[in-house]
């Protein structure tokens, strides 16, 4: 990590509270692309099909239609903004209830390693254990790593995350090597 200058006390270079967004025009493109593409596969279903379609006829609104509600249902159940706060981290979503984590509460980042690499933040919320997945994907997530790590230092990191994460040797290591 070259510049790690960029990654050091990242909240109070980048100020707080501080707002990650998926890009909206893709996301409401992506919704409303998907509910034109239901609509006229329904259309056709009623309008276009009937018995003496051929088969691929009859085939092709339904395969549309699924891949077009799979889409929908993909871009409004996932993340949509990741809000950091003095006191919390916010993760908002369209079309499910947002998931507020104070700082304290965060016990462990780490990577899942799944099909889709997400970091998985462990919490506790009532002295029960949760878990929340975001993708790596989403936009800055070296910079969300790291303003994470920074206002919950009590967390813990598995290999991959420790690799990632600037630690605190790290941050003094730097800071002498520039002092020089």
């Amino acid at each position: 990590m070259e510049d790690l200058g960029e990654f050091l006390e990242i909240n109070k270079t980048k100020g707080l509270p501080r707002t990650y967004k998926f890009n909206q025009f893709i996301r409401w493109f992506t919704l409303i692309f998907a509910l034109l593409a239901i609509a006229y596969s329904v259309w056709l279903i009623f309008n276009k099909v009937d018995s003496d379609s051929s088969k691929f006829t009859q085939f092709v609104p339904f395969a549309i239609m699924f891949l077009a509600l799979n889409s929908f249902l993909k871009n409004l159940f996932s993340l949509n903004i990741i809000k950091l706060t003095q006191e919390m981290i916010s993760f908002k979503y369209l079309g499910k209830k947002s998931v507020n984590i104070p700082w304290e509460s965060i016990l462990k980042m780490e990577l899942n390693e799944g099909k889709r690499k997400m970091i998985r933040l462990k919490y506790t919320v009532d002295n029960v254990e949760r878990s929340l997945e975001y993708t790596l994907s989403f936009p800055k997530p070296l910079e969300i790593a790291n303003s994470i790590a920074e206002m919950a230092p009590q967390i813990e990191f598995d290999e991959f995350m420790a690799a990632v994460v600037i630690t605190d040797k790290e941050k003094k290591d730097f800071i002498n090597k520039n002092q020089k």
